[in-house]
């Protein structure tokens, strides 16, 4: 019984010296933004939620100024009659500025707070991270950062976005000869939207591609398990199975695409070459179509699939030209060269050098599995 004597002390004074918090006086920062102003300071804008009974407005915003991440919190509390913790923050938004200069000193302190979680969204803006977080449409989410939250999120598990959570981004970060994506948040009528993806080389966004090129990234590197796409196939191929007026004011036959179900394999074919070859299996549902084509015959859903095949095999041809061309690697291909010899050892700078040499061959298996289609 002695022994436990010591040990109950420790824990009564253990308890003693915790910090107590009393959830009216705080300040719950849900969502911050970051850019970089001219003069190399940060300016921190946070959303974030207040419990007192008497406060006319549940969420509040504060924006302040500071050389660090940790500076910004100091000095919102200058500006808050409420003390402003981290410890529910979902969602960061940088600024194009801050991201360009490289987000690697932010990105750190964010992954040593213990009281932040590694599943919280990263994003970047278009333009400024506070032009966003101050936008005052939200549809009825409760707040800015609850709506920010909710679009990054459904879009991810809609597949449209990769993951771009904290821990996605410092994996793909710290992994050389794999560089990290996040989704770009723009304004369109003063409501915040996804219209781009930010491509990285390391911490430093340089360019953006279309939002829905992101499904060509997916494509490559994982299964589809419920994606949809529409895509543009020739007209030509089509015109003799076509029934009744063909659509002249439109270049092309359009298709939607849902229920996509896929799976890749990547293979390093000749390491000192850099010749990838990307074999892709795909079965999809087509559930509208903008011409009216036999697709019950058999021979005629034939061709849509061969062309359905080859269309995609072009696309993602200019996809991986584009990487190529910026010097990215948001699919890993240095990751698998590595991979290739235990005796490499590659850098970030080796690999930048490298990447222009890469060539990838294309063979995508697309079959058609439905065709309930809707003029």
């Amino acid at each position: 019984m002695k022994k436990f004597i010591p040990l109950l002390i420790v824990c009564i004074l253990m308890t003693g010296c915790v910090e107590k918090k009393y959830i009216e006086k705080l300040g719950i920062v849900t969502t911050i933004g970051f850019d970089l102003l001219d003069d190399g300071f940060l300016q921190g804008t946070m959303a974030f939620f207040q419990f007192d009974p008497n406060a006319q407005n549940v969420s509040q915003i504060v924006t302040s100024t500071a050389k660090t991440s940790k500076g910004i919190r100091q000095d919102g509390n200058l500006k808050s009659s409420k003390k402003l913790v981290s410890g529910q923050l979902r969602l960061v938004v940088f600024g194009r500025k801050a991201a360009e200069k490289g987000l690697g000193r932010i990105i750190d302190t964010l992954a040593r707070d213990a009281a932040i979680s590694d599943i919280l969204y990263l994003t970047v803006a278009e333009d400024r991270a506070q032009d966003i977080i101050q936008s005052n449409k939200m549809e009825d989410a409760p707040d800015i950062g609850a709506y920010l939250h909710g679009l990054i999120e459904k879009n991810i598990d809609d597949e449209v976005l990769p993951p771009s959570t904290l821990h996605h981004f410092t994996h793909d970060f710290h992994d050389v000869g794999l560089d990290p994506t996040l989704p770009m948040l723009g304004l369109s009528d003063n409501k915040p939207v996804i219209f781009h993806l930010a491509l990285f080389q390391g911490d430093q966004f340089v360019t953006e591609i279309p939002v829905k090129q992101g499904f060509y990234l997916k494509l490559i590197l994982d299964r589809f398990q419920a994606g949809h796409l529409e895509l543009k196939l020739p007209k030509d191929p089509f015109l003799p199975h076509l029934r009744g007026r063909v659509n002249e004011d439109v270049e092309g036959v359009y298709i939607t695409m849902d229920e996509i179900r896929s799976k890749s394999n990547i293979t390093l074919t000749d390491p000192n070459a850099l010749k990838y070859k990307v074999d892709i299996r795909l079965s999809t549902r087509i559930i509208e179509i903008s011409e009216d084509i036999k697709l019950q015959e058999r021979k005629v859903l034939k061709l849509m699939e061969e062309q359905l095949s080859k269309q995609l095999e072009e696309n993602l041809k200019e996809f991986t030209e584009l990487i190529i061309e910026n010097k990215v690697d948001p699919v890993g291909f240095g990751r698998m060269y590595e991979n290739s010899s235990r005796n490499i050892e590659l850098t970030e700078k080796k690999w930048r050098e490298m990447i222009p040499n890469i060539e990838v061959d294309f063979n995508v298996n697309a079959k058609i599995l439905r065709h309930g289609i809707i003029k």
